[in-house]
């Protein structure tokens, strides 16, 4: 509200972290009603007057606000403040250097030859600087050089943003050096590595195309080292509840890898897989964030291969001893050479990333080697990944996994879009929510072109599915897999035992996709 010469303006809830005070610069941001090309309006406050509730009453100077450009429902940022620019002061305007590196002082002094000096930066060896007298150095009649005298001299290093932290002496004879020459010398020393310091460090430019060339023939030469392991067709299970364990144990897959919210629920599954001879693998949540590293060592401590889904897991594992690695698609390997470098990385297979379609993974497995990938044959596509609590929203008053409850571990959510068709949210560890595709998506269409190409490790991976449908259609596939069923009778199978249907989604297959539109 404007009353006259003043505003009144209801502060943000969080205000008395840092209140408005006299001095502070603000604006009224107007861009609702007024175009943001226009100037606007604000100033110092010149006095803070408590009003009525929270309420606080700004005036200006004369003439610093044109009240007119104002109106209720403007908001009011702050601009300015006195208080902070006095603590940044030292540190944006400092008058002497913040941080001062430490050097190293070679000195040659040798009666009878120039005095040298070479000064060297510990950080970074490379930087140095040699400075030299132009005149022989003396006999010393009272005082020679030695390391106290060059400390006392060279070390008066004051504004500059150097200081001395040892000093090397290659001294004959008794040489004598003047104060005069080392202050000198040191003020040489100083400005030449300064200006090192300042200029831009060299680049070579190298043509793209040729870097390409080079790095592509690299990951081929590597690839035809590599001896192919022609082996039967493996099928990989990938359960979040018990229920679909329990169902996956009985159709003796290659391996199963368990996503499950608690993470703590973990181990028990995992010695239950191990007691019924099968491998077992855990995966590990898409986002690690810098607090969560207590993640990393609860799946190391699980002593089993991990799927690992963030680069940043991925670093963080390369610190440790680590289990096998299987990267997941969400790394985005998308050809050979993000490939190539996830697998120097540590990785023993990997899964492409969703954005290739079914003929493209055939073409990445034949250049990169059809042992390394581990393809996704059903899944229920995760197109949506978010930090935002579907459960904790709507099925808790809570506001954080402190006070929710925790409705996630006890209910099942999904999103029913315009068509009717209910997509399924599932929660992880982090209490961050993905919501899949309602469709399954399905590779019967393309399962022939990828055993042509030499794959061997098929992922089926299951969100909301019951424990008879993971039956059937883990049975399903591994009928087609071994011949005994058509890749028809596949389709039609995975139709019948999957409720939202299916489709071939991301590895459709347009016309002409490897031609590039002109825009």
């Amino acid at each position: 509200q404007v009353h006259g010469d003043r505003v009144t303006v209801a502060p943000h809830r969080n205000h008395q972290i840092a209140p408005l005070k006299a001095g502070d610069g603000v604006v009224f941001d107007a861009a609702q009603w007024r175009s943001p090309e226009e100037r606007e309006e604000g100033g110092r406050i010149y006095h803070v007057h408590a009003g009525k509730g929270q309420r606080l009453e700004l005036e200006f100077g004369n003439g610093a606000v044109n009240f007119a450009r104002i109106r209720p429902g403007d908001l009011l940022w702050r601009t300015a403040d006195p208080e902070l620019e006095k603590i940044a002061r030292p540190y944006t305007q400092a008058t002497s250097p913040v941080h001062r590196q430490p050097v190293t002082v070679m000195v040659h002094a040798h009666e009878g030859a120039p005095l040298r000096l070479t000064w060297q930066l510990v950080a970074d060896p490379a930087v140095t600087a040699t400075v030299s007298s132009a005149d022989l150095l003396a006999t010393a009649q009272k005082r020679a050089i030695d390391e106290q005298y060059l400390t006392e001299q060279l070390g008066r290093l004051g504004n500059t943003p150097y200081h001395l932290q040892d000093i090397v002496l290659d001294c004959r004879g008794k040489p004598f050096a003047p104060a005069s020459l080392l202050n000198q010398l040191r003020r040489a020393a100083v400005d030449a590595l300064a200006a090192q310091q300042a200029e831009l460090p060299a680049r070579r430019i190298m043509s793209p195309a040729a870097v390409l060339d080079r790095q592509l023939a690299a990951v081929a030469a590597a690839g035809a080292t590599a001896e192919a392991v022609v082996t039967t067709p493996s099928l990989h299970l990938l359960v979040r509840t018990p229920a679909q364990l329990e169902a996956a144990l009985a159709t003796r897959p290659a391996s199963i890898t368990l996503d499950y919210l608690d993470l703590y629920g973990l181990r028990p599954a995992v010695e239950q897989v191990q007691a019924a001879g099968i491998a077992v693998r855990v995966a590990s949540p898409r986002v690690l964030k810098p607090s969560e590293q207590r993640i990393v060592n609860f799946l190391l401590r699980l002593d089993c291969p991990i799927l690992v889904r963030s680069g940043g897991l991925l670093q963080a594992l390369r610190q440790e001893q680590h289990p096998s690695l299987i990267g997941d698609f969400s790394l985005n390997a998308a050809n050979q050479l993000s490939a190539e470098t996830f697998l120097q990385l540590g990785l023993t297979r990997f899964t492409p990333t969703h954005d290739l379609n079914g003929a493209q993974v055939a073409e990445l497995a034949q250049r990169i080697g059809p042992e390394t990938v581990e393809v996704v044959a059903y899944q229920h596509l995760p197109v949506f990944h978010t930090e935002h609590c579907l459960f904790c929203r709507f099925l808790s008053t809570g506001t954080s996994y402190k006070d929710c409850g925790h409705p996630c571990e006890t209910h099942r959510v999904a999103l029913r879009d315009q068509q009717g068709r209910a997509h399924p949210v599932m929660a992880d560890v982090g209490c961050r929510n993905t919501v899949f595709g309602a469709e399954a998506q399905e590779a019967s269409r393309h399962l022939e072109s990828w055993l042509e190409a030499g794959i061997r490790h098929y992922r089926l991976e299951f969100v909301h599915e019951g424990a008879e449908a993971v039956r059937a259609i883990a049975a399903a596939f591994q009928a087609a897999l071994t011949g005994e069923e058509s890749l028809a009778q596949l389709s039609a199978a995975l139709q019948m035992v999957t409720p939202g249907g299916t489709t071939e989604g991301s590895l459709f297959v347009p016309n002409g996709y490897l031609e590039l539109p002109l825009l």
